[in-house]
């Protein structure tokens, strides 16, 4: 059910939903950042603020999984004898 709700709320622009869901799309279930901001930019509305904070975003998240990959090699210890 849950994978289900999120496939319908990313078949619509992120748009037309209120700004708190429109913030949980984007941030907390990035369903408009892999969907709706690549769309926006091949029909050419997609405005430079909003593809500064995209990339913001990424690089972001990035530095973020990074740090706990590492973080979590410097902890691992082995699963097996």
């Amino acid at each position: 059910y849950v994978f289900q709700g999120m496939y319908e709320a990313g078949r619509w622009p992120v748009g037309i939903y209120p700004p708190w869901m429109r913030a949980t799309l984007t941030f907390v279930v990035p369903i408009a950042f892999a969907i709706t901001i690549p769309a926006s930019g091949l029909v050419g509305r997609l405005t430079v603020p909003t593809l500064l904070g995209a990339v913001g975003l990424a690089v972001g998240l990035l530095a973020l999984s990074r740090w706990f990959w590492t973080r979590g090699v410097r902890r691992y210890a082995g699963a097996s004898a």
